[in-house]
């Protein structure tokens, strides 16, 4: 990661930790029900994903990654051990623990993720949603396969994993499945362009009870500068940044709000 990124996260950070507030300072009912229900809760863990976390981290395997997006910001070497993407591209497990609840409180059963790395989001998302279906892309081949390895090592049975380039998958899946989306988890490519981009694709399949989390919205400063565009984009109601991820709300007969909150 070159200096200047880790200089404009750091600044970020520091606006977040300022401006960041909890649920004293909330007076809207539904951003109050789901700061106390789905934001500042902990938990459920999946004893059996977080086996699998603990595992990843601890591999011998290697893996030739095939970079579709904003690439590694730790190396330019694509032949990466599974232990290193495990420790660096993984997202916390409370964040998975808390796309589990927001699927939850949301009753999500359509859900698309961009991004499904070594397939551990993806698990705890399919378990919340036992009923519904969770599609997910991933551009490299074999991060996809060994994902794919850990989906059938669960036996879970409600994911489709899509393998390929999402500018190619995505407009391909909405076509053919034309799916009505409760939630879009948007975890790959982490560039101003795609981030845009995505959006306006999966736009059409929004209807007003969905939610569309996209994940390091102060990782770069395109990224950040995607966020902001996305919270002023008509459609949008409601935004909270998390700092390690934004959620975008469409409810009908909200004044639009923005909010940045301690997580």
């Amino acid at each position: 990661m070159q200096l200047s990124q880790k200089l404009f996260q750091a600044s970020a950070w520091l606006r977040y930790w300022l401006e960041a507030v909890n649920e004293h300072s909330l007076h809207a009912p539904f951003v109050y029900q789901l700061y106390r229900e789905v934001i500042r809760p902990q938990g459920p863990s999946l004893p059996a994903v977080e086996q699998l976390r603990r595992e990843l981290l601890e591999s011998g395997e290697w893996l030739q990654l095939q970079e579709m997006g904003a690439g590694s910001s730790l190396t330019t070497n694509n032949k990466r051990p599974v232990a290193s993407i495990a420790r660096h591209s993984l997202t916390p497990a409370r964040f998975s623990q808390l796309l589990y609840r927001l699927l939850q409180f949301t009753q999500a059963q359509t859900v698309l993720e961009l991004g499904t790395s070594l397939g551990l989001n993806s698990l705890y998302m399919a378990a919340a949603i036992p009923a519904g279906t969770l599609y997910t892309i991933e551009g490299c081949p074999q991060t996809a396969a060994l994902a794919r390895r850990h989906v059938e090592l669960q036996q879970v049975t409600n994911i489709q994993l899509l393998t390929g380039n999402i500018d190619q998958q995505l407009p391909q899946l909405l076509a053919q499945a034309s799916p009505q989306l409760d939630l879009a988890y948007l975890d790959a490519n982490h560039t101003y362009e795609a981030t845009l981009r995505y959006f306006g694709w999966l736009l059409p399949h929004l209807h007003p009870q969905s939610v569309v989390v996209v994940d390091d919205i102060h990782w770069s400063a395109g990224m950040q500068q995607a966020w902001q565009e996305l919270c002023r984009h008509p459609s949008v109601t409601l935004s909270l940044d998390l700092y390690e991820a934004g959620l975008l709300f469409f409810r009908p007969g909200m004044q639009a709000q923005q909010y940045v909150l301690e997580y």
